[in-house]
C-alpha cells in the first residue's frame, strides 16, 4: 500500500501549437513538479522548438512567439531529462488523455514508446467523486480555495495548480477510507487509439455544454470576428479538427476550424 505522506508523485502538465498531434501539431513547453508527499524536491519547466507552427489559439494561451520557440531545444535533446524527473513517480496531470497523447507522439518519433504504471488524471478523479458544474483547472483551484494566479509560465502554474487541487481532493476524500492505490490507473502506449479526438477541458465543456457560445474567432488571413453559435458536432476533416455550428451571427451553418478559436465563452443562463 502506497503511503501518500512520502510517495514520490511528478506533476506534469504540457502545452501545445494545436490541439491534435496526428494533424502535427507538437509540445512546445512541459512542466514538472516532483514531490514527495506535499514536499516540493524539484520543478522543471522547459520551452521546446516544436518544429511546427504554433496555432492562433495556443499563441493566445501560451503566448510563445516563433522566436522563442525556434530558439528552445527539441524534445530529444530534453528526453532524458524529463525521464529522470517521471521514473519510477506517480504521474498525476490534468486531462491525461489530452497531454498524453502528446507526449506519446514525441517518444513515437524517437522509435520509443511510453509506459506509465502509475498514473492519475484529477480530470478523472473530481468528475467521479465530485458533483460540480465544472471540472476545468481553473474552476477546480477556486472550488478548493486555491490561488492559480503564480508569477511563472502558463504550464508551470498549471502543474502547481493540480498539485494543490489534487492533495485538497485527496484530503476532502478521507472519509471514504480508499488508499491510495485504488485512485491509480496505468498508461501503456498505445493505450488510447489515435484517432481519439482529445480536447482541452475548457473547449470541451464550452462544445458539450448544450448552450449557446461566444467566441472570437481568426480566420487564415489573421483577421479577427465575434460572433454567436450553437455547437453541431466536432469533425476531423482532411487537414484539422473543425467544430460544425450555427452561426447566429449569419444565421447559417459554418464549420469553424478549433485552433483559430482563439478565446470561447459559454451563454449564461440560457439552454
Amino acid at each position: 500500500m502506497i503511503d501518500i505522506s512520502n510517495a514520490r508523485f511528478a506533476f506534469l502538465d504540457i502545452e501545445t501549437t494545436g490541439l491534435s498531434p496526428w494533424f502535427g501539431d507538437r509540445i512546445c513547453q512541459i512542466a514538472i513538479v516532483l514531490t514527495e508527499g506535499k514536499r516540493i524536491k524539484t520543478t522543471l519547466d522547459l520551452i521546446l522548438n516544436p518544429e511546427h507552427e504554433i496555432s492562433p489559439a495556443a499563441f493566445h494561451i501560451n503566448k510563445l512567439d516563433e522566436e522563442k520557440l525556434s530558439a528552445a531545444p527539441r524534445f530529444e535533446e530534453v528526453t532524458k531529462q524529463i525521464e529522470s524527473l517521471l521514473n519510477d513517480t506517480i504521474i498525476v496531470c490534468h486531462n491525461a488523455q489530452f497531454d498524453l497523447q502528446f507526449l506519446d507522439n514525441e517518444y513515437r518519433k524517437l522509435g520509443l514508446t511510453v509506459e506509465y504504471p502509475n498514473l492519475i488524471d484529477t480530470l478523472m478523479l473530481a468528475r467521479e467523486y465530485f458533483d460540480l458544474p465544472s471540472y476545468t483547472l481553473s474552476y477546480l483551484a477556486e472550488a478548493f480555495s486555491i490561488s492559480n494566479k503564480l508569477h511563472t509560465s502558463r504550464a508551470q502554474a498549471d502543474a502547481l495548480a493540480a498539485k494543490n487541487i489534487f492533495f485538497a481532493m485527496m484530503d476532502a476524500l478521507k472519509q471514504n477510507g480508499k488508499p491510495l492505490d485504488d485512485y491509480i490507473g496505468i498508461y501503456n502506449s498505445p493505450a488510447w487509439p489515435q484517432e481519439g479526438l482529445y480536447l482541452p477541458t475548457e473547449l470541451s465543456e464550452a462544445i458539450n455544454s448544450g448552450k449557446r457560445l461566444f467566441i472570437k474567432y481568426m480566420d487564415k488571413d489573421g483577421e479577427i470576428s465575434e460572433r454567436w453559435i450553437t455547437p453541431k458536432e466536432v469533425i476531423g476533416l482532411a487537414d484539422y479538427i473543425y467544430l460544425r455550428a450555427f452561426c447566429h451571427t449569419r444565421e447559417a451553418e459554418r464549420t469553424f476550424r478549433l485552433d483559430r478559436i482563439i478565446e470561447v465563452a459559454v451563454e449564461v443562463g440560457k439552454k
